[in-house]
């Protein structure tokens, strides 16, 4: 089970092996809505990533 969260223009997307799970405007959110359905999931056999990507600063 792979999750990402990636910063873009302002939003915080959380996608799950590609797919997008949803935006919100605070990391601390996203982050929380990975956490929240990771309790649900049955990661025991095939474990689990988080990995967050930032946007690049100029």
């Amino acid at each position: 089970m792979k999750f990402e969260v990636v910063e873009n223009a302002g939003e915080w997307i959380v996608q799950h092996e590609g797919e997008e799970l949803g935006r919100f405007l605070e990391q601390d959110l996203a982050l929380s809505h990975v956490a929240d359905r990771l309790r649900e999931a049955d990661v025991s056999n095939a474990g689990a990533s988080l990995s967050v990507r930032y946007q690049a600063r100029r």
